[in-house]
């Protein structure tokens, strides 16, 4: 899979107290705003997962999910791991879980252009 098509990050799916943790990966060549990103949604073992409380967590900055398309000055890097945090969702450390994430990318210099990503991928829960 080449970089570009890799949108789930090495770092996987983890436990965290109030819910689950996914890495994302940009799925384009060169460093991106984060408004210009759209997490298109997110299945686990085939059940949709609601993310109307998701944070985005990157570089020692949090914010909600809804709030992705104002973050014009946060550059999400090509070579760094963006965090979802989801939660309410729980699963057992060490389960195996089919994750699905779906991102779309806007590039700002390609007027109406929206790049669909889709990765499914099995994950143990760190």
């Amino acid at each position: 899979m080449l970089p570009v098509e890799r949108i789930i990050g090495e770092e996987g799916l983890s436990a965290t107290p109030d819910g689950l943790r996914l890495a994302m990966r940009l799925p384009w060549y060169r460093s991106l705003p984060f408004s210009t990103i759209e997490v298109g949604g997110v299945t686990i073992d085939g059940a949709p997962v609601d993310l109307a409380e998701a944070r985005v967590e990157f570089d020692g900055a949090v914010w909600p999910l809804g709030e992705l398309g104002e973050q014009t000055n946060a550059f999400w890097f090509v070579r760094d791991s963006a965090f979802l945090h989801i939660p309410g969702v729980a699963a057992t450390p060490g389960s195996e879980h089919e994750v699905a994430l779906t991102l779309f990318v806007s590039p700002p210099y390609i007027p109406g252009m929206k790049r669909h990503n889709l990765q499914t991928q099995t994950l143990r829960v760190a």
